[in-house]
């Protein structure tokens, strides 16, 4: 994908997220041009996958040189308002005094040793306190890692090989639904199903009694589960020997101290976490229940950077200052007036839009036919300073003040008047 601006308006070519935005781009992105030309011969794609050229706003990509609270700045000095928080982890938000002066005397101390650290318990000890399913905790690194671990211990308990999955789980082969780079022995051992669907697991289920040996769902997606649907899933899977896992890599620490799990009342069997969890800092984890997480004893699951002091450190460093700020409580809040703020400008405007999700992972969805308008709004949202995305949940932090939701919306509502001028 790659992304040509001629005269301040940009196209993208090769199917790109937004085919042509013809909002005027106001801020100059010279560097950031720059350096995405400079990424195209040195890194492959340009990127990452979730960060390459083009996928956001239609138009050059945005280099960060620095970020604060819930903002960061780009390349040319540009401000923004961040609304996707780097994909999740920066729960606090960027340089949080408390979380990073802590890592920082850690790194005094030393970050990883060949033997274990005091701290990986206490953080142990601290997880089970506020996890529903934790009863014993294995460290990883990145929400993929942490998933991978949870199927591997689900096949290790269980005795079984094959996979149902319900969400995304990251990038590793027994999840990546792409065609190419994964053997096909390995694609057939995993099998999707939709949310909120319970019919089709139990289809599934009883097409392969006595082989599924987890089923892996984030459990909240959309504007969540229906009805019993989480229920009925936790009986299906207790029916069949089935061990339930909740992907919490998003979810974990936002709607709740505890999870989605907490907020929602269902215990499953095995939990992943990460991202908010660190605050930026690398960690990840499985948990769930000692008769379950014991099977680890004797199957190996170890990396060098599993249990790293700074991930650790950080973790216990952000949950202690959420307690304290209660910043569970300002997430919904703020959330709830972000969501109920747009809904109202979109309605003043007569645009058929509407918000989709729960305050601390909402996000705004565009009614039929309206591609183009969409496409003018989160251009012009960009180049206002608001840093929505378009095809991501976005996530709410306590740092995101009355003041940031107040100039968000009004900067919102002009964006929207301009984009209908320009459909």
């Amino acid at each position: 994908m790659v992304a040509f601006c001629y005269n301040n308006r940009l196209e993208l070519k090769s199917g790109g997220l937004l085919a042509q935005v013809k909002t005027e781009i106001t801020r100059s992105l010279k560097k950031s041009e720059e350096l995405f030309e400079k990424a195209t011969r040195l890194l492959v794609g340009g990127g990452q996958g979730h960060k390459r050229p083009g996928k956001v706003h239609g138009r050059y990509p945005i280099y960060a040189v620095r970020g604060e609270g819930v903002k960061f700045w780009d390349a040319d000095g540009n401000e923004y308002i961040d609304y996707l928080c780097a994909f999740g982890p920066m729960l606090l938000g960027y340089g949080y005094p408390a979380v990073d002066e802590a890592v920082k005397a850690r790194i005094d101390e030393g970050m990883i040793f060949n033997i274990h650290h005091p701290s990986e318990l206490e953080l142990a000890e601290k997880l089970c306190e506020l996890i529903p399913s934790c009863e014993m905790v294995s460290y990883f690194t990145g929400g993929s890692g942490a998933t991978t671990g949870a199927v591997k211990i689900a096949r290790a308990f269980t005795g079984r090989e094959k996979v149902i999955r319900c969400g995304y789980h990251g990038w590793h082969d027994w999840c990546d639904s792409g065609e190419r780079g994964i053997p096909r022995c390995v694609k057939e051992l995993t099998i999707g199903v939709p949310y909120n669907d319970i019919d089709a697991l139990r289809e599934v289920l009883e097409a392969n009694r006595d082989q599924i040996a987890v089923f892996m769902l984030e459990a909240f997606q959309g504007d969540g589960p229906t009805g019993t649907y989480l229920a009925d899933v936790k009986e299906l899977c207790a029916k069949h020997g089935v061990i339930l896992c909740f992907d919490e890599v998003k979810t974990g620490f936002r709607f709740a101290m505890g999870g989605f799990q907490q907020y929602c009342g269902i215990t499953p069997d095995l939990s992943c976490f990460g991202k908010a969890l660190g605050n930026g800092y690398d960690i990840s984890l499985v948990c769930g229940k000692r008769e379950i997480m014991e099977t680890v004893n004797d199957v190996w699951i170890a990396a060098t950077f599993h249990g790293q002091l700074l991930g650790v450190t950080a973790a216990l460093a952000t949950i202690r200052e959420m307690e304290r700020i209660d910043g569970i409580s300002t997430i919904w809040r703020q959330g709830k007036r972000l969501m109920d703020g747009l809904e109202e400008i979109m309605r003043s405007h007569g645009v058929n839009a509407w918000m989709i999700g729960q305050p601390p992972m909402p996000r705004l969805k565009f009614g039929e036919g309206l591609d183009n308008l969409r496409d003018e709004f989160y251009a012009s949202t960009a180049d206002r300073g608001i840093y929505f995305d378009p095809g991501h949940c976005w996530f709410i932090s306590p740092m995101h003040t009355d003041e940031i939701i107040e100039r968000t919306l009004q900067a919102s509502d002009e964006a929207i008047g301009e984009a209908l001028k320009r459909v």
